[in-house]
């Protein structure tokens, strides 16, 4: 079994765990600081960082839509209406319990994840070492992913159930990602998807504001030293590095695939209308997945260098949608 982390963000990919280190400090207390200043609008909007208008839509931005964009059951049937269910990532089952697993029903290689947080989920998949040993849970349930052997699926069946439960009863980030506070809690068996092999791009990051992709980030691989390449909206290379990506950002960009400009048009339609959102997919082979649609990356920690570039990404946000809205 091995856990796995990665810099690039949720999905299959994971938080890098020395992110956590490196930004010491609580998000929490950023939300409590922010919120008891009022608004979070102390100064002039177009002085705010990127950072920190995500601060601000994480404490006055409460719609309902937010809330199905982070559902990983409620969210697929909108992709699928706006982009094609083909580009979905097929559930092979949906639980209300772990006693309801039937693994002689699931394929050799699947993914379990719950539906209302992020970061956490076990994948079985042929590439994953042997462990035949036992495991329990880590104290951190959103740390991550367990990777294990389909082979050694009989071991992990009461390790399933246990993380399973806890998953449940649990709430993913309370007061701090409130999007995620009205999700029912399920679990998720799906299919699994096996990256391109290494060198080739398949993990794609658009970033919309106001309905248009301005950036994306893309990246070859899921390993912590995988360098995640930005391209603006034409799809030129970006010398930029994010606060915690962990190399130097100035290496030569491959060269993006045709289905980079899909993807692009795929975000835009389904980011119309919202502030922003982070529209996330896969490429396998030559077909595209939705991921996810990201809310708040990294909670409102995540920033850019140059200066200049971050400065940019502030002004492409231009306003906010609601503030303090309950529902939408």
């Amino acid at each position: 079994m091995e856990r796995r982390s990665s810099h690039f963000g949720s999905g299959y990919s994971l938080v890098n765990q020395s992110l956590k280190r490196k930004f010491s400090f609580s998000t929490n207390r950023i939300v409590e600081e922010e919120s008891s200043e009022g608004s979070g609008l102390g100064q002039e909007f177009d002085a705010m960082t990127f950072g920190e208008k995500i601060r601000h839509k994480m404490i006055h931005d409460h719609r309902v839509l937010l809330t199905e964009f982070a559902d990983k059951v409620a969210v697929k049937e909108r992709v699928a209406q706006k982009i094609g269910r083909e580009h979905v990532v097929p559930s092979v089952a949906v639980l209300d319990d772990p006693s309801e697993f039937n693994f002689v029903e699931y394929p050799r290689e699947f993914v379990l994840k719950p539906s209302h947080g992020s970061q956490a989920g076990i994948l079985f998949h042929t590439e994953s070492a042997r462990h035949k040993s036992t495991w329990k849970p880590h104290d951190d349930i959103w740390g991550g992913y367990y990777d294990f052997h389909p082979s050694d699926l009989p071991v992990h069946i009461e390790f399933m159930r246990e993380i399973s439960n806890i998953w449940l009863k649990s709430k993913y980030r309370p007061g701090v990602e409130v999007c995620y506070e009205a999700i029912p809690p399920k679990l998720i068996i799906e299919k699994y998807l096996r990256p391109n092999p290494v060198g080739s791009m398949h993990d794609f990051r658009m970033y919309t504001f106001h309905g248009k992709v301005k950036f994306f980030r893309a990246t070859s691989g899921l390993e912590d030293y995988t360098p995640a390449f930005a391209y603006d909206e034409f799809g030129l290379p970006l010398v930029i590095k994010a606060g915690h990506d962990n190399y130097d950002g100035h290496g030569p960009h491959p060269t993006l695939p045709a289905e980079w400009a899909t993807m692009k048009n795929m975000a835009e339609i389904l980011s119309e209308g919202v502030d922003f959102v982070r529209v996330d997919f896969y490429l396998i082979g030559h077909r595209i997945y939705f991921s996810e649609l990201t809310n708040y990356p990294l909670s409102g920690t995540l920033t850019f260098t140059p200066d200049s570039f971050a400065k940019l990404v502030s002004s492409y946000w231009k306003y906010f949608d609601c503030c303090v809205a309950e529902n939408s």
